[in-house]
């Protein structure tokens, strides 16, 4: 094997390193991988190294999976090297030290059990039907990833107290019944190699090498044990890219990346800056995006293609999401037109609730899709059932378990023994009520609410309930209970509200709900085996995918960045997700900017306006048109045209394809 033609000078270095720590800095499409399972083969053939001492650490286990067959395949034979998860790798410590077996491991199920029976138990009133235990579960693993002290810690979901006692009792019925969860592996693989420096020791001895993928979704309490791992001569190999550090969430901190020099001072770095997936257009945007965030090493990372006309950065801005979605759907018909296949393309967005009405779009269209996240139900969560429970009643339903989930949101102080008959008598209700004037106010009320809500057409009565009826201050009420931001229940309400849009009817509207339900089900179940198919993910679940073509959904101010992410390191996290976005795309990228979303005023996102070129003048062929403006957008409208948008006088120009950029001067070929 020739690697001086196979490798750059940069994956050599990385690949031949001997001993002592070393980080590789490794950007979209840059090879990492081919890296860490050469410097694998590297060892084992000019380092001597025996294969059992290498322990090769990734993030899942079809990451692990695919590393391992990728290493088989350039060895052609097994090597007695370990490929696994840090769960992988910590289950099988304390399987060796405490006999842990796999029935020890409690079930997700039934972690939900136990939290539902705490609440139940301490009659705490948080409303069950919105995925409240999953969070919840969330909340306790993120406390044990970062070794936070429960007293220190503030719930997103509950009020403290009622956070501190779940947690405590979560902790003692697992205890009770010998079963441990996925963090207690690394809580107990960190305590049992920290207070036992014999097991330790033969654990040093085992795994000579550690060579870490993906070391930027790294937390607290992996890191410390990975340190605990190492022996004296720090044989570390880590490899990531900070500026792909998207997972904040689950405990994952940037901070460890950027301190690992000063954890091992005698650290070797290597940054592999050549981008072998996207087009010189897109590792240029990306670049000028990830350049705003401060806490970051600095690098240069450039295309291994040459400047060309087969790439494409295009920002569209379009009145509404309505229009949006017809463009997307428009454009994806063409590229198929045109030879390009559905697996080849991508719809990204920043939450799993944003694709709802594009799901629905694509079904209608017969374009086959297949989702890489689990998109939640939004017909089950209680915001959706009381929206539509509400439209049921307006339309003569009288169901008592109905009128039960909505008759106090908002409260109009009634008991459930004024509900005692099956179906509810309304007349009924105001005699039970006749002493009490406010009460059968709050009842003739409700009536006159059901028979507006009846007239109007499904996206008007949404927003009556939520407006006029006083749901969304109910909503306020309850999220302020909870302790939590409203804004989450207002983004379900805003998403169900947009999915009404342009019905004309609540039986157009409930059928058309009711197939999207049956077909996305259905889609569900034969997603992994459609092979040519569209794929809509999260930015977070498009890490480590690549497509020929990517659509990003609603760049706005409020999506992305989202409204929650407010501080410093909150922003420069979402900065780092838009990057990943981006750079997802090898030829294509398709940036879309809704005027208008969910009925307010979309703001450009800021990192769209970051996407900008610097130059001093512009000038159409040798005539100076622009002097001295600063930053100007270059975005592509067609094959033919191309866009610049001054920032300081907030004008656009549209002007012919050929252009180039030198010495800060923008030179075209012609002014159209």
């Amino acid at each position: 094997m020739e690697e001086k033609q196979q490798f750059s000078k940069e994956q050599l270095e990385a690949i031949r390193h001997e001993k002592g720590p070393m980080l590789v800095l490794a950007g979209p499409g840059s090879g990492k991988t081919t890296v860490i399972t050469h410097r694998v083969k590297y060892m084992l053939e000019h380092g001597r190294v025996n294969g059992s001492q290498i322990l090769v650490i990734t993030f899942t286990k079809a990451a692990a999976g695919e590393m391992k067959s990728r290493f088989e395949k350039i060895m052609g034979y097994s090597s007695g090297v370990t490929f696994g998860t840090f769960h992988s790798v910590f289950f099988m410590i304390l399987r060796q030290a405490y006999g842990y077996n796999g029935s020890n491991i409690i079930l997700e199920s039934e972690k939900y059990q136990i939290i539902r029976s705490i609440i139940e138990k301490h009659n705490m009133e948080y409303n069950g039907q919105d995925d409240f235990a999953k969070n919840v579960i969330a909340e306790i693993d993120l406390v044990k990833s970062e070794l936070t002290p429960i007293g220190q810690y503030h719930s997103m979901n509950m009020k403290p107290e009622d956070f501190r006692i779940a947690y405590r009792e979560y902790e003692e019925v697992l205890r009770a019944n010998n079963k441990i969860d996925f963090d207690d592996m690394l809580v107990f693989t960190y305590e049992l190699l920290r207070d036992r420096p014999d097991i330790r020791r033969m654990w040093q001895q085992r795994f000579r090498y550690i060579l870490i993928d993906e070391f930027q979704d790294i937390n607290r309490i992996q890191y410390q044990t990975v340190k605990l791992l190492l022996g004296k001569e720090h044989n570390i190999f880590a490899v990531g890219d900070d500026d792909q550090s998207v997972y904040g969430f689950r405990g994952a901190d940037t901070r460890i990346m950027l301190g690992f020099p000063d954890d091992f001072p005698y650290t070797r770095m290597v940054c592999l800056s050549i981008n072998y997936r996207c087009s010189s257009a897109i590792v240029e945007s990306a670049g000028r995006i990830i350049k705003n965030n401060k806490k970051r090493y600095q690098k240069e990372i450039r295309s291994a293609f040459e400047k060309g006309q087969c790439e494409r950065v295009h920002v569209i801005e379009v009145e509404g999401m309505r229009q949006e979605t017809d463009g997307i759907i428009q454009k994806i018909r063409e590229m198929n037109q045109q030879g390009i296949p559905y697996l080849d393309i991508a719809i990204l967005y920043r939450t799993n609730s944003e694709p709802s009405g594009l799901a629905m779009k694509l079904m209608q269209n017969n374009i086959p899709f297949r989702m890489k996240d689990n998109m939640p139900d939004l017909f089950s969560h209680f915001v959706v059932v009381n929206i539509l429970d509400y439209i049921k009643a307006a339309l003569g339903n009288r169901e008592r378990a109905l009128f039960l989930r909505i008759i106090n949101r908002p409260n109009r102080y009634i008991s459930r023994e004024c509900l005692e008959t099956d179906p509810v008598d309304l007349e009924r209700m105001q005699e039970f009520y006749k002493d009490n004037h406010r009460i059968v106010q709050n009842l003739v009320t409700l009536e006159t609410d059901f028979r507006r809500i009846a007239e109007l057409k499904p996206y008007a009565a949404v927003n009556y309930i939520r407006k006029a009826v006083g749901y969304d201050e109910y909503l306020k009420e309850y999220a302020l209970y909870r302790g939590i931001d409203p804004q989450e229940y207002m983004d379900i309400a805003d998403e169900f509200q947009e999915m009404a849009r342009g019905a004309d009817s609540f039986i157009e509207w409930f059928n058309l709900l009711n197939e999207y339900r049956i077909k996305l089900k259905e889609q569900g179940k034969t997603a992994e085996h459609a092979k040519d198919a569209v794929v809509l993910a999260t930015m977070h679940g498009a890490k480590g995918l690549e497509f020929d073509q990517v659509f990003i959904m609603n760049a706005v101010e409020g999506m992305t960045p989202h409204k929650k992410s407010v501080t410093d390191a909150e922003l420069e996290e979402e900065r780092r997700m838009f990057y990943v976005a981006v750079t997802r795309a090898r030829y294509g990228l398709y940036i879309y900017v809704p005027k208008v979303v969910y009925g307010k005023t979309g703001q450009i996102s800021r990192f769209v306006t970051e996407m900008v070129i610097d130059y001093d003048m512009l000038q159409v062929g040798n005539k100076i048109i622009h002097k001295r403006y600063g930053k100007g957008v270059i975005t592509f409208v067609d094959d033919k045209k191309i866009c610049v948008y001054f920032e300081k006088d907030q004008i656009t120009k549209t002007l012919s394809i050929e252009y180039t950029i030198k010495n800060n001067l923008v030179t075209v070929s012609e002014d159209d």
